[in-house]
């Protein structure tokens, strides 16, 4: 093979290559993987059971009365989602050899379609009118999102905040959070104190799920994230456990019907050399299907906005 000429074939060596390292992408904590081998198919699943009164006036001999329990369905339907990258084959050579042209290629094809499942995830959770289950920050970002953990406190599994960077830091800027801010570090040890001490995001997002009460904060990219109306928009979301039928015992947020052939890699990632156009050609490919399972499972929280500062209410438990 000719220095400047890529592999032809499927290039499971590209297949692992990070494409967003310094803010990772969080799409698959909120709606995780279920690998499918067809690309169209039925999802059977649990919703949350209503809270049905008990008998209390039972006649004797007579049987209770009975609550089904059923499971729900819904279909799914895989779609593409594919992206192509090129070089020139005169470029190989200023990039510092093929294998060099092979990382960059399989990266920009293979970030490109992250990219497109990252925005879809970020549409069905902050895009979506959710049944109403939208609370206003108003004068308290805590009260708010005590309310809207009283309003999932049923869904099993753990309890997160899900935002973009820079609304992130906006809610890190707020008075009650600030205010909070030296009581909750006191969680913190060894490592994730030194973290705080440096401002980590990691240890920054340890910080706010202490203060606010829940398991983890997310925080996602603010190409997809922080757009739109996203920008002063976060949301409380009960993070669906990722075992693969998990949404057949609990009621879950929802899952990503995933095709995979081979049932490990769903980012597949090809190459070739095009003669006609003289360049290396590399392609990037997923399938996939975003299935909302109980729309119950996150609540929306708005007002989040530059100019809310969100000042500490005489009832705060701030010490």
């Amino acid at each position: 093979m000719e220095a400047y000429k890529t592999e032809t074939g499927r290039r499971e060596d590209l297949e692992a290559i990070e494409t967003n390292p310094y803010m990772g992408f969080i799409a698959n904590r909120l709606y995780p993987v279920v690998n499918v081998m067809e690309k169209t198919g039925s999802v059977y699943y649990k919703t949350l059971t209503a809270d049905v009164s008990a008998q209390t006036d039972r006649t004797t001999l007579n049987a209770p009365s009975r609550t089904a329990l059923t499971e729900s369905v819904t279909t799914f339907s895989c779609a593409e989602t594919i992206k192509r990258y090129g070089i020139s084959r005169d470029e190989v050579k200023q990039m510092g050899g093929i294998e060099v042209a092979d990382k960059l290629g399989a990266l920009a094809s293979k970030r490109s379609v992250q990219r497109a499942l990252e925005e879809a995830v970020a549409a069905a959770i902050m895009d979506a009118a959710n049944d109403g289950q939208i609370v206003d920050i108003e004068s308290s970002f805590i009260g708010a999102t005590q309310t809207a953990l009283d309003t999932v406190h049923r869904y099993p599994g753990r309890k997160a905040l899900v935002t973009s960077y820079t609304v992130f830091n906006r809610i890190m800027r707020y008075t009650e959070i600030v205010n909070n801010f030296a009581k909750a570090s006191a969680v913190l040890t060894g490592v994730q104190a030194e973290g705080m001490i440096a401002g980590t995001p990691a240890a920054l997002r340890l910080v706010l799920a202490a203060i606010i009460g829940l398991d983890e904060v997310l925080v996602g990219d603010d190409d997809q994230w922080g757009t739109a109306d996203r920008d002063e928009r976060a949301a409380i979301v009960v993070l669906p456990d990722p075992e693969p039928f998990s949404h057949r015992m609990d009621p879950v947020l929802g899952k990503n019907m995933m095709y995979l052939p081979d049932g490990k890699q769903p980012y597949v990632i090809e190459s070739h050399y095009n003669e006609d156009v003289k360049a290396n050609d590399y392609d990037a490919e997923l399938w996939y299907s975003l299935e909302t399972l109980n729309t119950g499972a996150w609540v929306i929280l708005e007002g989040i906005d530059a100019s809310n500062t969100v000042v500490t209410s005489t009832t705060s438990t701030t010490t």
